[in-house]
């Protein structure tokens, strides 16, 4: 799980470093949500499928894609990140392809686990958005349309980037009202977020229908968001799981990967 987490952040850093020579815009960071999005996805399946709202490639490397391939098909995407047509930013199957709208990102998750559930295939949906990209009325339509129909999917919301005007408080109590079990876990804390989501894979798999698992963001007052990496390494190390060279080695694949794609 670490290892995931190192290679993404080394992705990330490597691409945020390409934007601010501008030689590649309209990627979001996915900075800091490490534990988010490797807890949720690690034992995904071939056949299961994520939708993302955020325009990246970090889920196809967790998905099992190469950061040369990733690299280079970021390299030919459009320079305008909201262009009408949809676009698949990786090379994983996984991945639904990226449009620039988090509520038609989600009708399209909907459609993908209905067309599981309805052809009876054993496949799961993980739809990740942002607290705040959807607003409450949706949220509403949408999970309560999920619980109806039994969808195989989980909802994994991530906490906001500090822009979004239609955040719902409590989202995961909210949830239960609208017929999908809600969850609330600590977004750096990435043991508990596994855990919640093996849990629920298990719910989807069995036919249960929906969850939502959201990321929540805490922070002490006057002090920076603790980082999910760091959370991890502690975790190991309090453990003696490892040694602080192993953790420093972690995500020398996809440098490697990456000074071999000369990027």
């Amino acid at each position: 799980m670490y290892v995931a987490m190192a290679e993404a952040r080394v992705l990330e850093e490597h691409i945020g470093r390409l934007q601010r020579r501008k030689v590649r815009r309209g990627l979001e960071s996915t900075r800091g949500q490490e534990a988010c999005r490797v807890s949720t996805a690690l034992d995904l399946g071939p056949g299961d499928l994520v939708s993302d709202s955020q325009a990246g490639v970090v889920m196809d490397l967790i998905a099992g894609g190469k950061a040369g391939s990733l690299l280079k098909r970021v390299a030919e995407l459009p320079s305008d990140k909201k262009s009408a047509r949809p676009v698949r930013f990786g090379e994983s199957r996984r991945v639904l392809p990226w449009i620039d709208d988090a509520e038609e990102q989600l009708r399209m998750a909907l459609g993908a686990a209905l067309a599981f559930k309805t052809q009876r295939q054993a496949g799961i949906v993980v739809a990740y958005v942002r607290h705040g990209e959807v607003a409450k009325g949706t949220w509403r339509k949408l999970l309560g349309l999920a619980s109806k129909l039994e969808l195989p999917v989980i909802f994994v919301v991530l906490p906001a980037n500090g822009r979004s005007r239609n955040g719902v408080a409590d989202l995961s109590a909210r949830s239960h009202r609208w017929g999908v079990p809600g969850i609330a876990v600590d977004a750096v804390d990435a043991v508990a977020l596994y855990r919640v989501a093996q849990e629920s894979m298990g719910r989807a798999r069995g036919g249960d229908g929906p969850v939502l698992i959201e990321c929540v963001g805490y922070r002490a007052d006057g002090k920076a968001p603790v980082d999910p990496l760091a959370q991890m390494r502690n975790f190991l190390l309090g453990r003696k799981v490892c040694t602080e060279a192993w953790l420093k080695s972690a995500g020398d694949r996809v440098r490697k990967q990456i000074a071999a794609a000369g990027k």
